[in-house]
């Protein structure tokens, strides 16, 4: 059953359980064994999944299977589920179909992330399915794929993920107890998305988004959900803001890996923005993802700045890179991005309150 965390309003209440007692527990199971206990609910779900209210119910030997609800905590400004959860879920399935395959004391790190959309999610979207399954193993790396499907077994998107098996950090028990399970909780507000949706309708992407960076417009919903902002905007050049916190982690006490994916979808597609004319957005078709460094709660902010690549009359490509405060890299990506003409049926029927 979905998480009582609900949509009311534009408002949710995000609930999770401390992520340093969930680093623990992952060091002393297997990956089988702890994503098994997960599934059962005799470990809570990790941070990032109780945001997104995403609910592993399976689990085995190179598989896994999560259901979700889309909802209006996740949109961007054209009122579409953001390419961002997407991969999310993708990079999340795929990896927990490569960590059943790990001892105890090992999990695994995303190194590369590729994701190819097919068709979009909306608030209004019935519960969604994304599978994980694993094309390869070896003693250092691990190739799983995952797909998001409907209850029809419509695709809305596809990834690879290349994962590189680590050692668990702190997986032998330490002296004393483990670390108690704190229970967390967050609200978060959001404007009205579909004043976004219609501002941008009639405006030049350049102008819709130096609206949403100065305040005249309100930042999409998701970006409340999972903590980034836009910070400005150029000629073809976007840059996002984001502060780590716990409630993005995965089960090794780092930021989850489909967070800087989010960051850079975000950034390529707002680079790409900027040269477009009133009336046009775009749809994201691929987003290809490496990952350098794992980002926690100390890395401190964050900033993906996208740089439009090339630009043409039917396809776009952006780059982007996720570095901190001395310019350390910690992920970088390209997207490739079709412009189209804004779909007046997002702009006119935004609902905020539907959940």
């Amino acid at each position: 059953m979905p998480d009582a965390s609900l949509n009311i309003g534009n408002t949710r209440r995000l609930h999770w359980t401390d992520a340093g007692a969930l680093a623990h527990r992952r060091g002393q199971h297997g990956g089988l064994s702890y994503f098994r206990a997960m599934a059962r609910g005799e470990i809570p779900r990790l941070p990032m999944y109780s945001v997104l209210d995403m609910r592993l119910i399976d689990v085995e030997r190179g598989y896994c299977r999560f259901e979700c609800e889309p909802g209006p905590h996740m949109l961007n400004p054209a009122g579409g589920v953001h390419g961002g959860i997407y991969a999310i879920f993708l990079d999340s399935a795929a990896g927990i179909a490569a960590q059943s395959w790990t001892d105890e004391g090992f999990a695994t790190r995303t190194v590369r992330l590729n994701v190819d959309f097919f068709r979009p999610l909306t608030a209004d979207s019935d519960t969604v399915f994304c599978e994980g399954r694993t094309v390869k193993t070896g003693r250092q790396i691990i190739v799983s794929d995952a797909a998001i499907t409907d209850r029809e077994g419509r695709e809305y998107g596809r990834a690879q993920g290349t994962f590189m098996i680590v050692p668990v950090d702190g997986s032998a028990p330490p002296d004393g107890e483990a670390p108690p399970s704190v229970e967390r909780d967050l609200v978060i507000e959001w404007g009205d998305p579909g004043a976004t949706a219609r501002a941008s309708a009639d405006r030049t992407g350049f102008e819709a988004m130096s609206m949403i960076a100065d305040g005249r417009l309100p930042e999409p919903p998701v970006g409340r959900t999972l903590g980034f902002d836009l910070q400005s905007v150029g000629d073809g050049e976007a840059v996002f803001a984001c502060e780590p916190t716990e409630r993005l982690y995965n089960p090794m006490g780092s930021i989850h890996g489909g967070m800087p994916a989010t960051l850079i979808d975000a950034a390529t597609g707002g680079a790409v923005l900027t040269q477009l004319p009133a009336g046009f957005t775009f749809s994201t078709v691929s987003l290809t993802c490496q990952y350098f460094r794992a980002i926690t709660v100390d890395t401190g902010p964050v900033t993906c700045t996208g740089r439009l690549v090339k630009h043409g009359r039917r396809v776009s490509v952006a780059d982007a890179s996720v570095t901190d405060r001395d310019g350390t890299v910690y992920a970088r990506g390209t997207a490739t991005c079709l412009p189209h003409r804004f779909p007046e049926r997002i702009a006119g029927n935004i609902d905020g309150s539907t959940g």
